[in-house]
């Protein structure tokens, strides 16, 4: 059986891999990917609740029945309802 110290001596004699040296930058991008993937996943789901609540409210509220009055008040005299007449 192989001494534990002598196996660690060999291990630190031995080069680092290359691939570890791109490690911590790897790292750092996967941890802003995911930074972004929950700030658009938020803002999504607040999207889709404001329009819920919109919903909701715009079915529940009372309607008031259409009219079809002037906006700015035309008179009773005007021409286009004299010739409605």
């Amino acid at each position: 059986m192989a001494n534990i110290d002598d196996l660690l001596g060999a291990l630190a004699a031995k080069a680092p891999p290359p691939a570890l040296s791109s490690l911590e930058s790897d790292v750092f991008q996967g941890l802003a990917r995911q930074r972004e993937q929950a700030t658009a996943r938020r803002g999504m789901v607040l999207a889709v609740a404001a329009a819920t609540v919109v919903g909701i409210a715009g079915s529940v509220a009372p309607a008031a029945p259409a009219q079809a009055e002037p906006l700015f008040g035309v008179p009773q005299s005007a021409p286009s309802h004299l010739l409605a007449d």
